[in-house]
């Protein structure tokens, strides 16, 4: 949504060869025109410079699409922040809401109408001109109707609730208590929003909603395509067509090698001579295996920014002098990492329930959640697989976090006889060291993480480890983020998960679709019509008034609560929270690292001078 934007062997001779050997990208030429610099330029603070050169990055993993409406994975949201931008960002040093695209905003005394004015004279990266339309268009997909061919009226889900055309996160996220906001355009530079009600967060989350381009994407709106729009196909065939606000446009794509964006020709920042920005040409972005795989790349001297792993940060650092770059310490991360259990009670198409009911009915009762969170050496985590380079986690919030950190809930230190004890609760005993139901059947299940990140595939084996030591056994499975997401999201055949979430937004409404019930990221369960359990409706009325309340204090007390249900029940099973550190080479200029916007917040602005 906002800019701010997650073993060595013989394979990796292999790996850098390859990172080597593709260094020239190749030229597309892409039709544009080149407009005026716009009247309402945002003018950008830093020492002038040399413009010029490319910066190139790692990503770890592959986009499985560049249609923002259809995007799940950090790849892909990575990639798209290049190249779509919203109407308020984050001040990188305050977290304070400040102007974007929207130069100002007026709020109503009643605080149930936001009216944004937009700059004048931006301009699309193909030519065409960015109005008040492109942002009425954007919201449109959100909420656009399916309607009865004959009669034109709203069809309805077995709820009676409103069928949408194109269902997104945002559909969801952007409801205010199951009611849409109303847009409307006072001219072509003025939109005006109103909310069914109060709602704290409309500025953050209405304004940080990156627009979308109606020239482009309008007809296939009109047509019923939408969700088919800016697909692999596009990028690989058509990548011009692609078109953005943001600094970048991208140039081509290769898959499961790399991606090159060009600088935006139309780039609506300019420094302070008056040009325009960004100052670097190309940013070349190659896809590599798992984070290890880049931080070897990046050590090597062949990337020029990099988030380090906690795991790899002692021997990165010891190459610093010898290819001429630095390794930064940011301190606590808004990361965490954390194992749930599926506790969707359905079936798929065949009839065939997602989860093996006896599991289900373990994994739904609180007390087996609690004693597995008992049964986890989160300390021995830190210490082996972190070497020390995280904290332990017991909630929902990270405690950098630190005004809506709830630190009063309840804990789960390391005690596997409380963990024995709650099973003993529930029935269950011991045979020759392996943990029974009350039915006599074996206890265990499935935990499937993503294997491209290194640290969780090690968190994974300790957990697999600390459950054996319960008398569970644990089957592992490393999959691919993207396999991971479908089963997580549609497909629900799985047993037991374990991933992380990151970000941080100073808002704790920006959990919505994750806290609350009909979420697409309720991870336990998600999309619920209705709450499963009474815990869940408690969450979701407390988020509710989360959202609906200006006053600061009320709002912290509600988020307090449903960390402390969160706690208690254990749908989500917190584990650690890595520090930060990120390493950048030394040729760059104009880097302003701060802990909410990370090293590279003002990519337009770096810079490397020419070596004499």
């Amino acid at each position: 949504m906002f800019n701010f934007k997650e073993t060595v062997c013989g394979g990796l001779l292999i790996l850098l060869l390859h990172l080597a050997g593709c260094d020239r990208p190749e030229r597309v030429e892409r039709p544009f025109v080149q407009t005026p610099i716009p009247m309402d330029a945002e003018v950008v603070d830093f020492p002038e410079g040399s413009f010029g050169g490319r910066v190139v990055e790692t990503m770890a993993g592959d986009i499985a699409t560049l249609n923002p409406l259809m995007i799940e994975s950090v790849a892909g949201s990575m990639v798209m922040g290049r190249i779509l931008d919203s109407l308020v960002t984050l001040d990188p040093e305050t977290g304070e809401v400040i102007p974007n695209l929207a130069k100002s905003w007026d709020i109503s005394e009643d605080n149930l109408q936001y009216t944004f004015h937009l700059r004048r004279g931006v301009h699309w990266s193909d030519g065409e001109p960015f109005t008040a339309e492109d942002v009425l268009f954007t919201w449109k997909t959100f909420f656009a109707k399916e309607r009865d061919a004959t009669t034109d009226k709203v069809l309805q889900d077995a709820q009676g609730k409103p069928k949408y055309r194109y269902p997104s996160r945002s559909t969801f996220s952007q409801l205010i208590n199951g009611k849409e906001p109303k847009i409307e355009a006072l001219d072509s530079y003025t939109v005006r929003f109103t909310t069914p009600e109060v709602y704290a967060p409309f500025l953050l989350f209405g304004g940080g909603e990156e627009i979308l381009p109606k020239h482009v994407l309008g007809a296939a709106f009109e047509a019923g395509t939408l969700l088919e729009a800016w697909s692999l196909e596009t990028a690989i065939q058509s990548p011009h067509e692609i078109v953005g606000l943001n600094m970048f446009v991208l140039e081509s794509y290769r898959p499961g090698e790399r991606l090159v964006f060009a600088r935006n020709p139309n780039y609506w920042k300019v420094n302070p001579a008056g040009e325009r920005l960004p100052y670097v040409d190309r940013l070349i972005t190659k896809i590599v295996p798992d984070m290890n795989s880049s931080n070897v790349a990046f050590a090597q001297g062949k990337t020029d920014f990099e988030g380090i792993g906690p795991d790899n940060v002692a021997w990165v650092q010891r190459g610093e002098a010898r290819h001429d770059y630095t390794v930064l310490d940011m301190g606590p991360s808004n990361t965490t990492n954390f194992v749930w259990f599926n506790l969707n009670p359905g079936a798929n198409e065949n009839g065939k329930p997602f989860v093996a009911p006896h599991k289900l009915e373990w994994f739904q009762d609180k007390r087996f959640r609690q004693a597995v969170s008992y049964g986890i050496n989160r300390e021995g985590i830190v210490r082996g697989v972190f070497f020390n380079r995280a904290q332990v986690l017991h909630g929902y919030v990270s405690p950098k976090r630190k005004f809506w950190y709830n630190d009063a809930i309840r804990k789960y230190p390391y005690k596997p006889e409380r963990s024995k004890a709650l099973f003993d609760e529930m029935g269950f005993f011991y045979e020759d060291g392996q943990l029974h139901d009350a039915e006599g059947r074996p206890v265990g299940f499935t935990l499937m993480t993503n294997s491209s990140n290194g640290l969780r595939v090690e968190m994974a084996t300790v957990f697999k480890e600390n459950m054996a030591a319960l008398g569970i056994e644990v089957e592992l499975q490393f999959l691919d983020f993207n396999t991971i997401i479908t089963k997580t999201s549609s497909s629900f055949e799985y047993e037991a998960c374990m991933l992380g979430l990151g970000g941080g937004a100073p808002d704790p409404y920006a959990g919505k679709d994750i806290l609350m019930s009909g979420g697409r990221l309720h991870q336990w369960h998600p999309q619920q019509t209705e709450p499963a359990t009474e815990w869940e409706a408690r969450i979701d009325a407390l988020m509710l008034e989360v959202g609906r309340h200006t006053d600061v204090e009320q709002r912290k007390a509600f988020y307090f609560e449903v960390q402390e249900i969160l706690a208690e029940q254990q749908p989500m099973i917190f584990l650690v929270s890595a520090k930060d550190y990120v390493g950048h080479r030394n040729r760059w200029e104009n880097l302003k690292p701060t802990s909410l916007g990370g090293l590279t917040w003002n990519m337009e602005s770096l810079r490397a001078e020419p070596k004499p």
